[in-house]
């Protein structure tokens, strides 16, 4: 954790800040610009839209139509939120339940040492079921980039 932490910090030391501020408010003002002609060009579409509409199926049925095609949109992004914020509360839920489970197991293991420490051959188990847990780990590692294909 501290290994990508350390470059970050650094990169931020270096970092020029008048600089940083200036380019910051720059695009602010220029972000809004272009937020204020896409809504006029959005409004300006809506307009025309209804314009179209009326000289078909007259005014009033022509915005109500504007307006059901704008509700119809907005209970639609209203779903897609809906759903991609249940999808991160299930991923939220889901890593602080494995980081649960090996908070849990890292105690029993602490729980564990002083026993291990005072009885050898319990150590000697332990050392050598470590040193394999580690081998296993190591050797399916390299077996799965060796398996990956080349790009």
């Amino acid at each position: 954790m501290m290994a990508g932490l350390g470059p970050l910090l650094a990169s931020l030391a270096a970092m020029d800040v008048a600089a940083f501020t200036r380019r910051l408010k720059r695009n602010a003002a220029l972000y809004a610009l272009v937020l204020l002609f896409l809504l006029t060009a959005y409004g300006l579409l809506v307009a025309a839209l209804a314009v179209y509409l009326a000289g078909i199926w007259g005014a009033p049925m022509a915005l109500l139509a504007v307006a059901g095609g704008a509700l119809v949109l907005a209970l639609a992004v209203y779903l897609w939120v809906v759903i991609a914020n249940g999808a991160e509360q299930r991923r939220k839920r889901e890593a602080a339940t494995s980081n649960s489970s090996k908070a849990l197991m890292m105690t029993a293991a602490l729980t564990a040492l002083p026993l291990l420490v005072k009885s050898r051959p319990l150590l000697l188990v332990a050392v050598v079921g470590g040193l394999g847990f580690l081998a296993a780990k190591t050797m399916g590692a390299s077996s799965r980039r060796d398996s990956e294909p080349a790009e």
